[in-house]
């Protein structure tokens, strides 16, 4: 093991020298238990404040793993079922092409309701990447796609008005024959178990995922994390890091705006690699980690994760991205081995970097 932990620093390093990363924590858990820790950088350059295993960062779209936990076990617990479909439960549901009565939390939650993947509604909606991003010539493309975007947004005050936006896109496929990544549409499922529930989606992931996984770290408001433990954010240009806004974004929390730390996420990843982990059964892992929607050979999306095979065994895993956010979870459940990085920076190729050490674990 510990030949295969020094490939593994070395892999790392490579990584580091190769890209532009002000921050990086890693965590690597094998058989229950955390194995491998790395940190690298700081989590705020200016003042010199090394990244830790405790950093509270963005985790960005893993957070829709979450949200998928968080619904089945809404359907372990109540008459909800993922199969109804959304009109159901929110008779206010539509979309601009119709056929929405077909679509369902299913559909949702692997990309296959038909939505397209060009929305950008609950990305603009965070005050401080709208605000930093409307004069850059790079992000010009989003607010083109979205015309009235600033008159839309003002209107927007809970996850029910997203909800009832969906009115205004038209479908890119039959729901359930096809596959786009649509970010916006995870807001719907939190509006089912509100209303389902009587609680807010802030409540029932508190008290049905964090809490029990001691997940004492994981915050859905970044207001409440103190300074000194919440990581800083940038972007690499003209040869320096620019700092820019950490993301905020109370309705889009189930979308992408949980803030976690690597060791909690390693809590989070070994809960549900064990089977004898009460917060999620057996059954509902196994819909979790089926592949729903196939997108290539070897390549699929199962409930708010992506599957692909890995010799002749599935390796579960997402990534998180946003202006600032790099964020990756990979797991080999057959192996009960996971991983997870967290890093400062957009655009950072964790999927590479995941994939070069799982292939020192297991050549």
């Amino acid at each position: 093991m510990h030949e295969t932990l020094h490939k593994v620093e070395q892999v790392i390093e490579n990584f580091i020298n190769e890209n532009k990363i002000p921050g990086l924590s890693l965590h690597i858990v094998s058989d229950g238990e955390s194995i491998f820790t790395f940190d690298y950088g700081y989590s705020n350059i200016e003042l010199k404040k090394p990244m830790q295993q405790d950093t509270v960062s963005s985790i960005m779209s893993i957070s829709k793993s979450i949200t998928a936990i968080a619904m089945l076990h809404l359907e372990e617990n109540t008459d909800f079922n993922l199969d109804t479909p959304i009109i159901e439960y929110l008779p206010y549901f539509s979309t601009k092409s119709g056929r929405y009565n077909k679509i369902n939390s299913k559909h949702i939650l692997s990309h296959t309701a038909g939505f397209p993947d060009n929305i950008w509604l609950v990305t603009l909606l965070d005050n401080g990447l709208y605000t930093f991003a409307k004069n850059l010539p790079e992000y010009q493309f989003i607010f083109k796609q979205c015309p009235n975007i600033e008159d839309t947004i003002t209107k927007i005050k809970s996850r029910e008005d997203i909800t009832k936006y969906f009115s205004n896109i038209d479908l890119a496929y039959e729901p359930g024959k096809g596959w786009l990544y649509c970010t916006d549409a995870y807001v719907i499922l939190a509006d089912v178990l509100e209303k389902i529930s009587g609680l807010t989606w802030e409540e029932y992931v508190t008290e049905n995922i964090m809490k029990p996984l001691n997940m004492n770290n994981t915050y859905i408001n970044p207001s409440k994390v103190s300074s000194y433990n919440m990581n800083e954010y940038y972007l690499y240009s003209k040869g320096d890091f620019i700092k820019i806004p950490t993301p905020n974004n109370q309705l889009g929390a189930p979308v992408g705006f949980i803030y976690s730390t690597a060791n909690d996420m390693a809590k989070y990843l070994i809960a549900i690699m064990r089977s004898e982990q009460k917060f999620i059964s057996q059954l509902s892992r196994s819909k979790m980690f089926s592949m729903i929607a196939q997108r290539e050979p070897g390549l699929s999306y199962g409930l708010g994760w992506k599957i692909k095979k890995f010799r002749d065994t599935k390796v579960i895993e997402h990534a998180g991205g946003y202006p600032g956010v790099s964020s990756f979870a990979s797991m080999i459940p057959a192996k009960t081995f996971g991983l997870v990085m967290l890093c400062n920076i957009g655009d950072a190729p964790l999927q590479i970097l995941s994939d070069n050490i799982v292939d020192i674990f297991y050549p």
